[in-house]
């Protein structure tokens, strides 16, 4: 399998068709359709479909492209690992706390150093954070999440814990009231990805709160939007429920509060970072364990 081919792949899943591919690639529609051909044929299975539509991944195909993507990101980060102006691009997911908190205690020192670096920050919550880095498309991300949910591989490394709270429409049934863990469980919640992990004091045992039906959001707008129409319930850092701020969203009252919340690295073991990316890496985790560890 020669790189050539991959890109070429994974350029024909993206754009859906093998002569935008082509075009983009500036080569002729035959080229890429030889090219996919022989990968094909290396491979033994087809990975795409061709129709008057454009062309579709095959179950290979989808398997494939998570792999292949990755390839053609860690090459693309190679004129930024090599050149002198250090120029490589940095990609990271932050989460509302790291974006609020952390990232102006490092962003001018950083653009100091490495002002043509090309940065992309995107909402960082646990379940945009992983596919990015599956893909390559995401250097890292700082959010919250539990080290035992982290499949392989991924890698969590804690910064700091913080406290939480609940929070929820302000005409909720459970305004205004004192609230009892079991009647947290009887609504759905806006998740970032994480299962919120509690402990009775009723019962004395550890157990998880699970929403009859969960919305998974990746960012402030929809949670908030989410919170707004329903009767759905969020768990977000104590100290920047204020960044959401809102007339229509208040804190519940808890009998029990739930454990904090921790926050740190997200990183795929066999990622390479460029040079760039690194720096920016060391100098958000030097600053959250400074100022908030």
């Amino acid at each position: 399998m020669k790189y050539p081919q991959v890109f070429a792949f994974v350029s024909v899943a993206r754009l859906g068709s093998i002569r935008a591919a082509a075009r983009e690639m500036g080569v002729s529609q035959a080229a890429v359709t030889k090219t996919m051909r022989l990968l094909e044929e290396e491979l033994g299975t087809a990975l795409l479909t061709r129709g008057v539509g454009g062309a579709a991944l095959t179950a290979a195909g989808r398997l494939l492209l998570p792999r292949a993507m990755l390839i053609v990101e860690n090459m693309s980060l190679l004129d930024g690992d090599v050149s002198a102006d250090d120029c490589g691009r940095v990609s990271i997911g932050l989460s509302i706390m790291a974006s609020a908190r952390l990232l102006p205690l490092v962003l001018p020192d950083f653009l100091a150093q490495r002002p043509r670096a090309p940065l992309r920050i995107v909402d960082g919550t646990l379940a945009s954070v992983l596919p990015g880095l599956r893909d390559g498309t995401l250097d890292f991300g700082v959010c919250t999440a539990l080290a035992e949910s982290i499949p392989q591989p991924f890698q969590f490394e804690p910064w700091f814990r913080r406290p939480t709270a609940v929070i929820a429409h302000r005409n909720h049934p459970l305004v205004n009231r004192r609230c009892t863990l079991d009647d947290l469980t009887r609504f759905r919640w806006v998740s970032g990805g994480i299962r919120i992990m509690t402990q009775s004091s009723a019962v004395g045992a550890a157990r998880v709160i699970e929403a009859p039906q969960a919305i998974q959001s990746q960012n402030v707008v929809a949670t908030r939007a989410a919170l707004k129409c329903t009767n759905a319930l969020a768990v977000v850092n104590l100290d920047i429920a204020s960044e959401i701020q809102d007339f229509d969203l208040v804190a519940l009252d808890l009998e029990e509060p739930l454990p904090d919340l921790t926050e740190g690295l997200v990183t795929r073991s066999d990622l390479f970072l460029s040079r760039n990316a690194q720096l920016m890496m060391e100098m958000l985790r030097e600053r959250a364990l400074r100022s908030f560890a």
